[in-house]
C-alpha cells in the first residue's frame, strides 16, 4: 500500500475524528474512487491516486463554476475549501516560469512544432508536475496559436 492511500486513510479517520465535515466529505471522495478502480482491477499506485486527486479536484473546480454562475457563494465557498483540502495530496507543481521554460526546451527539441503532437509529449514529459489547462495555454502561446 503505498504512503499516499496511508496518509488518505489516516486523515480520514482524523477527519472523523475532529468532526470536520468538508475534508471528510472530500477524502472520502478520493477513497471511494480509488476502490471503485480497485474493483475494475486497475493498479493503484501513487501515480494513480494522484491521478484520482487530480480528477477530484478538476469535478470540484467545475462545480464551483457552475455554482458561481448561479450566484450559490455558500455552495462555491464549500467546493473552493475541499479543493483546498484535497491539494495537499498533490505532488508540488512547477510555477509558471519553470513550466514555461521546459515547455520551450520540449518545442524546442521537436522537429513537429504544431499544438497536439508537441502537447504530448509536453505531457508525457509532464505527468503529474503541471495542470493540463495550464500547459495548453502556456503552449498556445509559445507556439503563437
Amino acid at each position: 500500500m503505498s504512503d499516499l492511500l496511508l496518509k488518505l486513510k489516516e486523515d480520514l479517520k482524523t477527519y472523523m475524528r475532529a468532526k470536520d465535515a468538508l475534508s471528510l466529505n472530500a477524502v472520502r471522495a478520493v477513497l471511494a474512487e480509488i476502490s471503485a478502480r480497485e474493483m475494475k482491477n486497475i493498479e493503484i499506485s501513487a501515480e494513480e491516486i494522484v491521478r484520482v486527486v487530480r480528477s477530484e479536484i478538476k469535478k470540484r473546480k467545475e462545480a464551483a463554476e457552475t455554482f458561481l454562475k448561479a450566484a450559490r457563494a455558500d455552495l462555491v465557498e464549500k467546493e473552493n475549501f475541499e479543493i483546498t483540502a484535497l491539494k495537499k495530496y498533490l505532488p508540488p507543481e512547477m510555477t509558471e516560469a519553470e513550466l514555461s521554460a521546459k515547455i520551450k526546451e520540449i518545442v524546442n527539441a521537436s522537429a513537429d512544432k504544431t499544438f497536439g503532437p508537441v502537447m504530448k509529449k509536453v505531457l508525457a514529459e509532464l505527468q503529474g508536475l503541471a495542470d493540463g489547462k495550464t500547459v495548453s495555454e502556456l503552449l498556445k502561446k509559445i507556439l503563437g496559436a
